[in-house]
């Protein structure tokens, strides 16, 4: 049985077109998740937007979010979720369903939190590891879950974009239990990807080095800091800078990519 490609599949640039589609991004409140979400609603999907946990400063961003989506003409479904918990994933996952109709790309953008780094492992606590490792490893699992399962209902496939660090692939002292998600986040995408590519749905990850608001980043010059000094084009990257990448992964245009890890992070893990 061929695999199946999206419904009017469509060549050249009208491939990155997303119109018609509709995408479910969690994260969105963020920096990097935001991006994404915009430039997904430039590219003409309208868009579901969630939260990773119920903080309050976070749902508030991303009702800000959700006012420039909407600015830019699509829709913006909000969801306050603790991305953490399976269950209440596979809840908003349905509503998100019954809500847009369907979902046709999925994008994982959790945000590292400073607490992440700075912790010899043998400070790290059973509950900072499990915190850590529910935060983005766990959390990025039930969402490619829930919404696999809403995928693969149909012979329409799909699309999902887990974002993870440049750490899972490199280390980092006294950040451990980060580094180990991550690591997590890059293989269980790979074993999806061939999970599911008989069904049309492509699994690939975006990871990135360090940003201009990366936790325990410091001063971003290269002058005053030996990280910036590493990265080949002595800059940090911008949230911006990942949008058109995310674009390119939900789109027709990626229909053979799958199982891959893209890094955006200047050059920094070739040269290290």
């Amino acid at each position: 049985m061929p695999v199946p490609e999206w419904p009017n599949a469509r060549r050249g640039l009208d491939a990155y077109d997303l119109s018609g589609r509709r995408a479910l991004v969690i994260g969105a409140a963020a920096s990097v998740g935001r991006a994404i979400a915009l430039a997904l609603a430039e590219a003409g999907a309208d868009l579901a937007l969630t939260t990773v946990t119920t903080d309050g400063e976070e749902a508030m961003a991303l009702r800000k979010t959700a006012r420039a989506v909407r600015e830019l003409g699509r829709a913006a479904v909000e969801q306050v979720v603790d991305a953490s918990l399976g269950t209440g994933v596979q809840v908003m996952v349905r509503q998100v369903t019954k809500e847009l109709g369907r979902i046709d790309a999925l994008v994982n953008a959790p945000v590292a939190s400073a607490e992440s780094f700075g912790r010899p492992a043998t400070k790290v606590s059973d509950a900072e590891w499990a915190k850590v490792i529910a935060r983005h490893l766990s959390a990025t699992f039930f969402a490619c879950r829930a919404v696999g399962r809403e995928m693969l209902k149909s012979d329409a496939g799909g699309r999902i974009i887990n974002v993870a660090s440049a750490l899972g692939e490199r280390g980092l002292p006294d950040a451990s239990a980060y580094c180990a998600a991550q690591g997590g986040v890059l293989n269980l995408t790979r074993a999806l990807a061939q999970e599911w590519a008989p069904r049309g749905i492509t699994v690939n990850a975006i990871a990135l080095g360090w940003m201009e608001d990366s936790p325990a980043l410091g001063d971003p010059t290269p002058e005053a800091n030996r990280t910036v000094r590493f990265i080949p084009m002595k800059r940090v990257g911008r949230p911006d800078e990942v949008g058109p990448l995310a674009v390119y992964l939900a789109s027709q245009a990626s229909g053979y990519v799958s199982g891959q890890v893209l890094f955006v992070d200047g050059g920094l893990t070739v040269h290290l």
